[in-house]
């Protein structure tokens, strides 16, 4: 199974996996096993799909990454979140609805639970033309993705609760697939500000946190609710909107004092709005995709890694992020520093740009060449990723431990099975 840019997709490949309509994203475009021919292409590009993935011989490696039933329960939450921006954007007295949203993720999340290798982001799904309808599917996916990796982290955040619901995170997509459904209701002179330059200061753009709010309070858990009003607050206190105190006077919220469904969110929609700057309602994406071109995964990563942008972000939810979105996906065409043209095959949020990849060549020999773990031979490493140069954005951790997500878990585990109180989150993960 080989993941391919619909831009390289060549007639007579054989499809492995369903391709979904752009613009009706629950229904089937063309069924796995399809041979695609040259005028199905060409209208594939027309319609915007993104990618498709293709059988391949002796590359059946990474299918245990792909989940047919996963992507087809991530279809139809698209298609809720479609439904939502298009509700919402029709008025104020618009009735979005909650019910269905959250049907959408519960049985999302009940495909991930059967298919737990599944359950990281290895592909775009849709680009239907609607930037925002992307980004809300994404940040949806990906925040439910990061929820169940921190299933120990949500249980030391959210104590007060029983266990089962602590750990639940249906709600969180929820509220992650609709963090941004509050831009639907700003001025468009506000938002072709935005787009023209954005600038985060502007008061009238900020709007769109308590807008949205106020969409869904009452609708979902309070705390997810809350979430979408917080969803940009940093870890280090410079995010918005200020709380509130009793003497009237406002002050930032940071650290802990953030809800965890929000900081979960937010690192989200960041790593999302890096990878694809082009993802607001009424963005014309054939316009400014030109301007602000989407960037490989492994990009985002290495600018969230580094400051201005690491301290802004829990450094456990950034881990979190970090083994549910790897640097080169299983699937994906990479060439290596030794010219050799590779595919992606496993990897580890251990060394994200390390990966195992096999040659492509060798799948035309009968024997096929051995995969190839780039930790075990450090002179190699991937230069270009679908066509992109990456040379400069590859990121190595500093200490072995330093993205272990399980490392974190055993010394929160073992610090309350004694008792004692973790004050400083970045202590513990540094």
């Amino acid at each position: 199974m080989l993941r391919v840019p619909i831009s390289q997709a060549e007639p007579g490949m054989t499809l492995a996996l369903p391709v979904y309509h752009p613009q009706n994203l629950s229904t089937v475009l063309l069924k796995a096993n399809a041979e695609i021919e040259r005028r199905t292409i060409d209208r594939l590009r027309e319609m915007a799909v993104p990618e498709i993935w293709i059988r391949y011989p002796r590359l059946d490696m990474v299918s245990k990454f792909i989940s047919p039933a996963v992507m087809a329960a991530r279809a139809e939450m698209a298609a809720e979140v479609s439904t939502a921006f298009e509700s919402a954007g029709k008025g104020v007295h618009a009735r979005l609805d909650f019910n269905a949203y959250k049907k959408a993720m519960s049985a999302m999340l009940q495909k991930l639970m059967l298919d737990p290798d599944s359950a990281i982001f290895v592909n775009e799904l849709v680009d239907s033309g609607k930037p925002a309808v992307r980004h809300g599917a994404n940040v949806g996916y990906i925040s439910v993705l990061m929820g169940l990796r921190l299933g120990f982290y949500l249980l030391r955040e959210r104590k007060r609760l029983p266990a089962m619901l602590a750990k639940d995170v249906t709600n969180l997509g929820v509220a992650a697939m609709l963090h941004d459904v509050g831009m639907t209701r700003l001025p468009d002179e506000v938002l072709r500000r935005w787009r023209e330059h954005r600038d985060e200061s502007d008061p009238e753009w900020r709007r769109h946190t308590e807008i949205g709010f106020d969409m869904v309070r009452g609708n979902i858990e309070p705390s997810a609710a809350a979430s979408v009003l917080h969803h940009h607050q940093r870890f280090d206190g410079s995010g918005f909107p200020e709380r509130c105190m009793l003497t009237g006077q406002t002050e930032p919220v940071s650290g802990q004092a953030i809800h965890i469904f929000a900081r979960i969110i937010a690192a989200a929609d960041m790593y999302d709005r890096l990878v694809h700057p082009v993802s607001d309602p009424t963005s014309n994406p054939a316009g400014e995709a030109a301007e602000r071109p989407s960037v490989p995964p492994v990009r985002a990563l290495g600018m969230m890694l580094r400051e201005p942008v690491r301290s802004k972000i829990d450094p456990v939810v950034l881990r979190a992020l970090l083994s549910v979105c790897p640097a080169y996906a299983p699937g994906s065409c990479v060439t290596l520093s030794n010219g050799m043209r590779a595919v992606v095959a496993d990897w580890t949020p251990l060394d994200p740009c390390r990966p195992t990849v096999q040659e492509l060549t060798h799948f035309e020999d009968d024997e096929p060449g051995e995969p190839i773990d780039l930790r075990e031979h450090p002179e190699v490493f991937i230069m270009e990723h679908d066509g992109v140069d990456v040379r400069k954005d590859n990121f190595a951790p500093s200490t072995p431990a330093e993205f272990d997500l399980m490392h974190i878990e055993k010394q929160m585990t073992n610090a309350a099975f004694e008792g004692e109180e973790i004050a400083d989150i970045r202590a513990l993960s540094a």
